[in-house]
């Protein structure tokens, strides 16, 4: 890895965005979703969650019925609750299933909103894919059912019924949509970050027919880096857990490609604890690619989140012979003309006001248009949110597209 890469990932992030209009109105911002260390997605700008469904992305909310039980064999019935989203037209599309993680409060996860990964689905959008975000049981709305993800205690960790129930949900929101005619059931990518990932994992051991990946970004239970930072619960038993997955994704002799990605200053799983448990999945049977990465921040355990612009080109180039050559990553062009302050050359005057409102931003930032609305982002992701913010209100309009990044003019004719 470059060492302008390893100091991109050194640095702390913005994630503020801003949004206008040209015709002068300015709705409510929408911040980007997170489940930094575990924490719920952020809120909109004004404080509440976001208002409307992102209509680019074509963003829908379905219901998964799935029944699991908890770690006394409780029997626990819930209708999950999954947000969709989908590239323009029929389909059929791949299918990606992105798995949130677990804050360790109980309050927080009781707190959480309906899962969206905004920025984790727009990238797979971009690839083709169909996606979706399932809020699992124990979280939100659905944190009165139960909580079959707990590991109970930290000296002895029923880390094996967490792993069941969760390998259940997934499983069933995979079934559901193989059966939804816009869905190609023979692509289906799992990915998921901490307890997420784990999910991930322990699902590879349920052989699914059709899934072809997986994609683990620091995966793990019973982290906590308030009160143990870097040091799970049990991390022994974790990696029986991890074997235990690997031998089963394995039974049939056709175990499925799987991508591990964590960082050297994780404060939920320390990078060894990683290492050995991929160690451990793969000497058990399982496919193992592993993406030890500098320091992230002050916490690596925040790169899916907030390190979006490193995160996707690593994907990228996994998915691409599994037979998803499509780029989710948005590379800027390598040629354009420098920014000035002139706002004449715009392709419209309307948008003078939010073009100097972009070049006020701090870098990296991303300005996009379609030459009557405009959105501007500053920050991980800028391009992607920058997009995604300008064509929350083009329906029926010609799509945004990138006006300026960072210091370079990208604009082209269509």
């Amino acid at each position: 890895m470059s060492m302008s890469i390893g100091s991109r990932m050194r640095g702390a992030l913005g994630v503020a965005l801003l949004l206008g209009l040209a015709a002068g109105t300015l709705p409510a911002a929408r911040a980007q979703d997170t489940t930094v260390g575990d924490a719920p997605p952020a809120a909109s700008a004004t404080g509440s969650a976001p208002a409307r469904l992102a209509n680019d992305i074509r963003e829908a909310v379905i219901r998964v019925p799935v029944s699991v039980e908890n770690h006394l064999g409780r029997k626990l019935d819930a209708e999950l609750i999954v947000t969709t989203f989908r590239p323009p037209g029929p389909g059929p599309f791949p299918l990606a299933v992105i798995s949130h993680g677990r804050p360790p409060q109980e309050s927080r996860r009781a707190a959480m909103p309906r899962q969206r990964l905004e920025s984790a689905a727009r990238y797979f959008v971009r690839k083709g894919f169909a996606v979706a975000v399932p809020t699992r049981i124990g979280y939100g709305e659905l944190a009165a059912v139960g909580d079959p993800e707990s590991s109970v205690r930290c000296d002895t960790p029923r880390y094996a019924s967490a792993a069941e129930a969760a390998a259940a949900e997934l499983s069933a929101v995979v079934r559901h949509l193989q059966s939804t005619a816009d869905i190609d059931p023979s692509r289906v990518v799992l990915v998921g970050q901490s307890l997420g990932g784990f999910a991930t994992l322990a699902t590879t051991g349920e052989r699914l027919p059709g899934v072809v990946a997986a994609i683990d970004f620091a995966g793990g239970h019973g982290g906590n880096p308030d009160t143990r930072a870097g040091e799970p619960c049990r991390p022994d038993e974790l990696r029986r857990r991890f074997a235990d997955f690997g031998r089963r994704a394995a039974a049939d002799g056709r175990p499925v490609p799987t991508l591990w990605v964590f960082t050297e200053n994780d404060r939920f799983f320390a990078p060894q604890h990683q290492r050995r448990w991929a160690e451990a999945y793969r000497e058990a049977g399982g496919l193992v690619q592993t993406r030890e990465l500098p320091a992230f921040g002050e916490d690596g355990h925040q790169l899916f989140a907030r390190g979006n612009d490193i995160w996707q080109p690593i994907v990228d180039a996994f998915l691409k012979p599994l037979g998803f050559p499509i780029p989710g990553a948005l590379t800027p062009p390598a040629d354009g003309a420098a920014i000035t302050d002139e706002v004449r050359s715009l392709p419209s005057s309307r948008l003078a006001a939010g073009y100097r409102k972009f070049l006020a931003a701090q870098e990296p930032r991303a300005f996009a248009t379609n030459g009557l609305r405009w959105g501007y982002a500053y920050g991980d992701d800028a391009p992607s949110r920058a997009l995604a913010l300008c064509d929350q209100y083009t329906d029926g309009e010609e799509r945004c597209r990138l006006y300026a990044i960072n210091r370079t003019v990208v604009w082209s004719a269509p």
